[in-house]
């Protein structure tokens, strides 16, 4: 059963890292265009790694308060961030498709990133683990 103060406690850690998350990845990618003339393509990948490292942990400790480590941890919570950039694509693209506006694109995909994020984070990349009762 959900403890629903425990949720909205990580719902709201959630959000506050990934506010971070978007100012590293943000800083990152100027950074890296502004002052090292660095191609744009390549800064995004970059901070997007950047931003994936720190995202891991910061979640991990930060927001799920998850202690133990399971080596299959790093892989699952790459699948969930990069099927997560999938969805984040689709939904933008589809969105554009419908009304061709790139603000409500933008935010419903982002909400549907985060969504998926939140979720399979929680449930499936630092899940709670198995007792026998």
């Amino acid at each position: 059963m959900l403890d629903r103060r425990k949720l909205l406690s990580e719902i709201f850690r959630f959000i506050l890292v990934s506010g971070i998350s978007f100012s590293i990845d943000a800083g990152v990618y100027l950074g890296l265009t502004t002052q090292l003339d660095i191609d744009g393509s390549w800064a995004k990948r970059i901070s997007f790694a950047c931003v994936s490292v720190w995202g891991f942990f910061a979640h991990k400790h930060f927001t799920f308060r998850h202690r133990a480590f399971n080596r299959s941890e790093p892989i699952r919570f790459a699948c969930i961030y990069l099927t997560g950039w999938v969805l984040n694509s689709l939904v933008y693209d589809g969105t554009i498709a419908l009304d061709q506006s790139a603000k409500p694109a933008f935010l419903l995909a982002t909400f549907a990133w985060a969504c998926w994020n939140f979720a399979g984070q929680k449930w499936f990349v630092f899940r709670e683990p198995k007792t026998n009762t």
